[in-house]
């Protein structure tokens, strides 16, 4: 029999959307002879043909047969006893992420869609799931540098100014708190002018290592479903990641501020708070974007900028904090 299809339109970004149309339902009263020769009269304008989707009278999806499991069975054998009866199958309402994390759960290189009378409408390939973890991705890294998947080339300036303007006004606010750590700790910038020269560097650093890190959870968690083990292992994971780059540039900075200033304190003093900065700024890009995800917020709204705001404040007071504790061998 020929495929049925429904006409219809369906929301954006669903499986409705994103079903294929080219697929080959097979009556379940044939035997293993007619649906070959079913398939040979069928398949010359099909592509990605994996699966034979059985059907009933009246449409209705019964059963799956792989072109393999059909070869190796005899011609007189009855589809629907060889059939598998155990389907895996999309609404047509169905978020196309959800679709992405069935794919990968089920490792299917096919799955059918169907209407609610359960008939065939459509099928989705992996290859059409890999678009879509494409386009995700490519969503999520909008975010990731507060713009928005809503700003594009034919936006125009005043539309992409008001939908970024939040985001800066917010992070001005909170930078203001970096202004008065400084402040705070203007008696010991004063005495040691040096540290001046290393505070750009510690919060930039900061930052940067945050951001990797929210980069790489966020890009995880579009091919992830996370369960506690797998947060605890990615946690301890990006811990060491953090120690172990923390220790290298530590030791590359604290080198630098002694031969600079041919004191051993000083370059104690600045290798130990890049070293505590790192870790903590790897941690928290770390951190942030599963907390949002616990709470069923999408985690890429954490972007790179809020992340580096929040480490410049904690870097700075780590900074001054360690520096204004050997204030006096400084001196």
């Amino acid at each position: 029999m020929g495929t049925t299809i429904t006409n219809g339109v369906f929301k954006q970004e669903t499986t409705g959307t994103l079903m294929k149309k080219g697929f080959i339902a097979l009556q379940e009263t044939y035997t293993v002879k007619e649906a070959l020769s079913r398939l040979r009269q069928n398949v010359r304008d099909k592509t990605n043909i994996h699966y034979l989707y059985i059907v009933s009278t009246d449409s209705r999806l019964m059963g799956v047969l792989s072109i393999r499991e059909l070869l190796g069975a005899t011609d007189n054998d009855l589809i629907k006893n060889i059939m598998v009866k155990e389907i895996t199958s999309f609404p047509t309402d169905l978020d196309q992420e959800e679709a992405v994390h069935i794919f990968r759960d089920k490792d299917l290189v096919s799955i059918p869609v169907i209407n609610n009378r359960e008939q065939i409408i459509g099928v989705i390939h992996v290859e059409d799931i890999l678009d879509v973890m494409q386009q995700e991705a490519d969503e999520d890294i909008g975010k990731l540098s507060a713009s928005g998947k809503e700003i594009d080339f034919q936006t125009s300036p005043f539309i992409a100014a008001a939908r970024r303007l939040p985001w800066l006004i917010l992070l001005l606010f909170i930078g203001l708190i970096s202004g008065g750590i400084i402040e705070r700790f203007e008696a010991t910038l004063e005495a040691v002018v040096a540290l001046a020269f290393f505070m750009p560097m510690i919060a930039g650093m900061t930052g940067n290592t945050g951001t990797q890190s929210l980069a790489v959870v966020v890009r995880g968690l579009v091919s992830e479903d996370l369960n506690f083990s797998k947060t605890l292992k990615l946690l301890f994971r990006e811990l060491i990641v953090g120690v172990i780059i923390g220790i290298t540039c530590a030791i590359v900075i604290a080198i630098i501020a002694f031969v600079w200033r041919g004191s051993l304190t000083l370059g104690l003093v600045v290798g130990s708070s890049l070293l505590a900065t790192l870790i903590i700024g790897t941690l928290a890009g770390t951190i942030i974007p599963l907390i949002l995800y616990k709470f069923k917020t999408d985690p890429a709204v954490a972007s790179g900028p809020l992340i580096t705001t929040i480490n410049d404040i904690l870097s700075l007071l780590i900074y001054f904090g360690i520096a204004t504790m050997f204030i006096s061998k400084l001196m």
